[in-house]
């Protein structure tokens, strides 16, 4: 089963990620956009994943989060990576407490990659995806000035989900195998 790590986003910031969707969506001629159930951080994505090998992801995400305080952040920026003749990924950045945001990745890396995962070779670059293969009605720099006044929005992410990835009647479905929330334990 298709497989991986991400951050758990609650209702009000989907709401939020839904309404800047929406202001893109006005000035768009086309793209493939994020289902409101769909928005999410990826941590870290596992592939093909057996049953059998449940148990130790499970300990091992459980263990993590014992060593996290949920995470604060900030709607930061509209960005994107680039296509052949479009914009292949529309996403936003965040910004806030960041370190800690790279140092739950890393340490989601170096545990799964003890327990048999592949080590992602490319840097990680957080961002919330909104659309895939977008053709803009006008420059995206100025659709960018435009939005950045909604980008302003403090959350607080304190869970992390295990989700299952499948296409289903051609549209990607995501469904939450498990949930863990951050509880820091600290020894004073």
């Amino acid at each position: 089963m298709r497989s991986f790590i991400a951050l758990e986003f609650d209702e009000k910031l989907k709401d939020k990620l839904s309404n800047i969707q929406s202001n893109i969506k006005e000035e768009a001629i086309k793209g493939s956009w994020v289902p409101y159930d769909n928005f999410h951080l990826t941590l870290k994505f596992l592939g093909n994943i057996k049953l059998e090998g449940m148990p130790k992801i499970d300990k091992s995400i459980k263990n993590i989060c014992t060593k996290f305080n949920p995470i604060h952040l900030t709607l930061d920026r509209l960005g994107f990576f680039e296509g052949n003749e479009n914009i292949r990924v529309l996403w936003l950045g965040t910004r806030g407490d960041t370190k800690a945001l790279s140092t739950l990745h890393r340490r989601l890396e170096d545990e799964m990659v003890k327990i048999g995962f592949k080590r992602e070779n490319r840097r990680f670059k957080p961002h919330i995806t909104l659309a895939r293969r977008v053709v803009l009605k006008k420059d995206f720099y100025e659709l960018k000035d435009q939005l950045n006044k909604e980008m302003d929005y403090d959350f607080t992410l304190s869970k992390i989900k295990l989700m299952k990835s499948e296409e289903i009647m051609g549209k990607r479905v995501y469904t939450p195998l498990k949930s863990y929330k951050f509880k820091k334990i600290t020894t004073e």
